[in-house]
Parts: C-alpha cells; structure tokens; sequence
C-alpha cells in the first residue's frame, strides 16, 4: 500500500475538490481523504451557485483553470443573468445546480483524474517535524506521509447536529463528525474557535400546491460561468415564490422558547447573510411577509429545497410553521432543517497563499478558514491546492491582490478582518468593483493562469488574441471620426433622444446608454467578434471614465503593497501606535503596510509611524 505523497488533502467537499484536482493536474502525487467516498462534492445546504460576487469567485475559479464553473454549467437546473438594468460591476449570473449530478460526476472527475487517489478514511492527526508537516495519521492509525497539507475539512471538526433540544456528534446529517484532528492541530499551536450555520427542511414536491405560487424561469440562453461552455439552449426546471404570512410569524413568536438560539443550545454565530426564521422574527418582528423560494434538488428526486425557511426548531415546531404558508399546508417534511457547531481555525494564521504561518507546509482552505458557502470554499480551496503543488517543486506561491480579483479579496479580508459571524464574499467588500467585473475575469486573471499552468496552451493563446482584439478596437474608435448628420441617425435609430450638434468621435457615440457595439455598424465597418469581447469592448468606452478613476486607486494601492515588511519586524520599537493596533500588527504579522492598512484597529496615524520605523529599520 503507497502512503508516500506530495500532496495530501483533508476533505472532500468544494475547497478539498479544487484543491485536489488542481495539485493533481499540476503533476503532483495527491491523496484526498473524506469521510464518505459517495458524498464528494455534496452540495450540503442551497442548490445553488453563484450571486452577488459568488459568481465573480466562480468565473475567476474557471479562468485559472479550476473545476466548479464548468461543472455547474453541465449540471444546472437553471441560470438567469441578473441586474441587467444595472451597471457592469453589478452583473452576475446564478445558478440552480441539479445536486444529484453535480457530486456523482464530480466523484466522476476525480476517479478518472491521474496522480489522484482518494481514501474514504478519517484523519484524526497531523504529523509535524521542526515546524513543518510531514504527514498525517488516520483513526486506523496509518501514516501518509507528504511534502505539503491542505486541510479542507469543513463543518465536520468536532461537529454537533442541534434540532430543538437534540444535540449529537455529526458534520453532517447522517454523516459522523471528526473528532480528534481539532485537539491535533489546537497541540500544534493553531488556535481554533466555533462557528455554526444551518439549513432549511426539505420537502415532497408532490405535496405541494403550486397554484399558490409564482412560477419563475430561467433563461434559455444564458450567460454561462465559463467563457468555454457550449453556447445550446439551456435547461429551464423551474422554482417557486411564496411567502410567510402573519400566521407564519405569529405561530413562529409562540414556538420561541423552543428556538435553540432562545433557549441557548446554540451559543456560537452563524452567518448573517442567511438568518434563519427564528432569528427574522426576533429581528423584525413587524414583518410578516418573507419570500421563501422553493428550489428542486435534483431532477432525479422529488425533494425541494425551502430557501428562507432556515430552523433548528424541533421537528413539530417545523411543522406547524411550515402549514401556516401559502401552498405548503399540506407539505411533507422528508429531513428536518437542523444547525451544525463546528470548530474553525481564525485564516490571520494564514499567509496570503493559506499556508499556515507556524506551520510550513501546511495549508488552510473553506469554513475550516471561517468561510461560508461553496464558491468561497471552491476558491480557497483552488489557491491552496495550487500553492501546495508549487512548494513541493520549490516554487513562489500564487498571490492575488485585492486589486486583481475577488477572489483575492476573499483570502485578504478573512486574513485582516475579523468578523462575528461566517464570511461571505460581497460586491461592498471590493474596493474596485467596476474593474472586477463578472464578465472580465479572464482579461484580468489571464496571466496568472498561464503562471500556474492548468489552463491549455490553445485556450490562452485565443484569450490573448482577444484580450488584444479588445484593447485595439477601443483605440479605434477613439481615433475615427463621424460626421454630425451620420452620429445622429445612430442615435436616433436606438431610441436616444439627444442629438450632438458636431461631429465625433465613433466612442463618443458608443457612450451613449443604448447605442451597443453592433449599432456602429452604420458609421463605421466593425468586425465580427464573439459576445463576449463585444461587451468588453462596450464596457471600456461607456465607463472609461469611472475605469480610469479606479486604476488611480489601484496604483496607490500597488504602492502600498510594495512597501515590504519584514516577517520578524519587531512592532513593539514602532512607538506612539495604539496598543490595539500594535495587537492587530503582532498577531497578523503583515508583509506590506498594504496589508497593514486593512487590518482590524490599526489607523491611518499608525500607519504613518509604521512606515516611518520601516524605512528606519531598512537603513539601519
């Protein structure tokens, strides 16, 4: 039996996915061990990917080369573009994905992926030599030893399934939680604390009346998650709107003292962005009329998702609650909505490339990181596995900046920032959203995934013929001139009301709200580009603008990363800072005033003495 790898990876659901098969297709020797081989990629909670900057996470995963956007593509339900009537930066798509078929052909994948083995095992210890790891040991007490470690481990450390007043060991629903690997990791000097989060209950379709309900679609032609997608016409299943009603929340205020978040059962935080019923009702209780979505889980099965019914109320409570909505007075309860409790490691132990700082070698990915949801565990999981791969070939770690994609602003706010509650990827927590669009990902990103090398030799080639395309044909249509009389048949023939009163530029007129690329073709010939880099091409000139005032705040940013620090900095010689960021500097450890800049407590003044004492220690 071969216990000898370069990589080993902890997990099998998102973040231990891409961190596999990214390791694995970089050459590398790489085990992955979960608890339940038929459970990989389980989609544990919504049905659902993408969103407001999830679906940016997922086209940056695609772009660098990694599975989940492609893999959602073949096995959704269905995909809408929203917030079309917005701005760019605001544009995303989301999907259903159909979770039978997701986790089978993603299991799939990762049989058929060569230099990948996967174990159905429990990792109970790491094994560590003068700071670094060298292994890991399982409840069978074997030995695999490794070059690198990601641990990707999600609810299942020392995790405790609550409903009402039950609470018992699971990461799962009728999944065993892992026991022992918290205390091995908390004797290695990695701190850990707990989150929780929970999910709905589950319904029989067939018990449902659906007249009660709006029926909503989504669109034939999508906007897919990868550029590389076969553009056909799309699956249309379905999802259904309705909502709570005074009812609803009268009965659900008479159940409170059965609320194990009321009574004190569940004294840890869950994510915030996601409440459940109990809590909406404490939190506003003048409201009664809360949208629930119910969401088919899979073609293959009858059960819906109740997306807004989050509970870990007991099963009778569910139950009461559930008859008091409109079209579900009838519904069958087929699995309770229940809390989990897990343990996590706080991610300032991370470097940005996740690696632990104590611990060389060893590298961090998904909610063990105190993330929540699965594109931010997918993208944790696609850096991890890739800098696991590249520190067995003595290799720099792939760093991205808050500046290039979500994706690294994600890894940069779970470093710096400490939150009460599980992280979630927002469109507010991106400073330069206009320039990390969705639909851009692969003009920023591009060279990147040519430095990693997952991502075929063809398939960067045609992106940087088109990203070439773009920037050429932007610079044309600022050069080339339109008559006054030719400018205003454009503008007329879209719809514009206004009217220039001289002639123009052929930009000037593609600024105008309705004017799109395809609509110069009357002044000037154009040529005969994909979609895609036709709404590149629309995007650079109507907001150029706003562009350019971004990539000014960018280059000072750049600046501010430049500044290095040193990793043994002493911060106790920087005087006049506060004693809150002198915490905050000790317990990150930054290796830039960039990233000094963004942590919790530390203030525009310490900065300032910060510098100064950098460049002091720089001279002497």
């Amino acid at each position: 039996m071969n216990t000898n790898y370069d990589v080993v990876v902890v997990g099998g659901g998102h973040a231990g996915c891409e961190a596999a098969l990214a390791a694995a297709r970089l050459g590398k020797k790489t085990v992955m061990f979960t608890l339940y081989l038929d459970n990989i990629g389980m989609m544990s909670c919504n049905p659902s990917i993408g969103g407001p900057g999830k679906s940016h996470l997922v086209a940056e995963i695609d772009v660098l080369g990694g599975e989940i956007g492609r893999h959602t593509d073949k096995h959704n339900l269905q995909l809408k573009h929203l917030n079309t009537s917005k701005g760019p930066a605001a544009r995303i798509t989301r999907g259903q994905a159909d979770k039978y078929h997701y986790r089978v052909s993603m299991k799939e994948i990762i049989e058929k992926t060569e230099n990948l083995d996967i174990i159905q095992e429990t990792i109970d210890e790491i094994i560590t030599e003068d700071g670094h790891i060298t292994g890991v040991r399982s409840s069978l007490g074997i030995e695999y030893r490794a070059k690198s470690v990601v641990l990707a481990t999600g609810t299942f450390l020392q995790g405790r399934i609550v409903i009402g007043d039950v609470k018992y060991p699971a990461g799962r629903q009728g999944e065993s939680s892992a026991e022992h690997l918290s205390e091995s990791l908390k004797k290695n000097g990695v701190h850990m604390e707990r989150y929780q989060t929970a999910t709905p209950p589950r319904i029989d379709a067939r018990s449902v009346d659906f007249r009660k309900m709006k029926e909503m679609h989504g669109e034939k032609h999508p906007n897919y998650f990868s550029l590389f997608t076969e553009k056909k016409e799309n699956s249309v299943v379905p999802t259904w709107l309705t909502y709570t009603t005074p009812k609803t929340v009268e009965v659900a205020r008479e159940l409170l003292p059965h609320s194990p978040i009321v009574s004190g059962i569940i004294e840890t935080h869950g994510p915030r962005h996601c409440p459940s019923l109990d809590r909406k009702v404490l939190n506003f209780p003048d409201k009664t009329d809360h949208q629930i979505f119910l969401e088919l889980e899979s073609k293959e099965s009858n059960e819906l998702y109740v997306n807004g019914l989050t509970t870990a109320m007991p099963p009778f409570a569910q139950e009461k609650m559930m008859k008091t909505i409109a079209g579900l007075e009838d519904a069958k309860i087929v699995r309770y909505g229940y809390a989990v409790e897990y343990d996590y490691a706080p991610a300032y132990q991370l470097y940005p490339s996740l690696e632990n700082k104590k611990i060389k070698n060893l590298y961090f990915a998904g909610q063990i990181n105190g993330t929540s949801g699965y594109e931010e565990a997918a993208a944790q999981g696609f850096i991890a596995g890739v800098n696991a791969a590249r520190k067995v070939d003595g290799k720099e770690p792939v760093i991205i900046d808050r500046s290039e994609a979500y994706l690294g602003v994600l890894v940069d706010d779970i470093i710096h920032k400490k939150t009460p509650e599980p992280y979630r990827v927002l469109p507010s927590r991106a400073e330069y959203r206009l320039t990390l669009r969705f639909d851009n990902a692969f003009m920023r990103l591009m060279e990147k995934a040519e430095e990693i090398g997952l991502v075929s030799e063809e398939r960067i080639q045609y992106l940087k013929s088109a990203k070439e395309d773009i920037y050429l044909e932007v610079e044309r249509l600022k050069e080339e001139s339109v008559p006054m009389v030719e400018a205003n048949k454009v503008l007329e023939k879209v719809g514009e009301k206004q009217r220039l009163n001289k002639g123009v530029k052929v930009s000037e007129i593609l600024k105008f709200k309705k004017v799109c690329y395809d609509d110069l073709v009357d002044v000037i010939e154009i040529n005969e580009y994909p979609d895609f880099v036709k709404n590149q091409i629309e995007t650079m000139v109507k907001y150029e603008v706003f562009i350019d005032r971004e990539r000014t705040q960018i280059e000072k940013f750049k600046r501010l990363e430049g500044l290095k620090i040193s990793e043994d900095f002493n911060y106790s010689s920087v005087r006049g800072i506060s004693n809150i960021a002198r915490d905050g500097l000790e317990e990150v450890r930054p290796l830039s005033i960039g990233e000094a800049t963004r942590i919790s407590g530390v203030t525009g003044h310490d900065i300032a003495l910060l510098i100064a004492a950098v460049e002091r220690n720089k001279h002497n």
